[in-house]
């Protein structure tokens, strides 16, 4: 019965472990750990990977430059965060402000919303 009850905990963790996205077993900071052990968060944070990869591919030039600069920015804000509450919040933003970011070639790419993300 332990046996059974080890397996079903590893399972959980490794499928919540791999609801990121990065590499949870090099998860070293907190924030990090959080990410990864938090469904919602996991969730969130593969949005905004998507949101950000599908808005890098649309925009050019120095629009691209100035929004991995805000990228840059934001994950320094993330990282201030003390709270999943605090994490929450940031991500659901910054989910939403990729999705806002105007488009150079007028094809916006698919985009996923705070609000979808459950």
């Amino acid at each position: 019965m332990k046996y059974i009850a080890r397996l079903i905990l590893i399972s959980l963790w490794f499928s919540s472990a791999m609801a990121a996205s990065f590499d949870c077993s090099k998860a070293s900071t907190w924030v990090e750990k959080s990410i990864c052990t938090e469904p919602l968060l996991g969730k969130l944070d593969e949005a905004l990977a998507r949101n950000y990869q599908g808005m890098l591919a649309s925009v050019g030039g120095h629009a691209k430059k100035e929004f991995k600069k805000e990228q840059l920015n934001w994950l320094t804000r993330r990282n201030q965060c003390t709270s999943t509450v605090c994490l929450t919040e940031i991500y659901r933003k910054r989910v939403d402000e990729t999705c806002d970011y105007g488009v150079v070639s007028g094809v916006h790419p698919e985009c996923s919303m705070s609000e979808d993300i459950k």
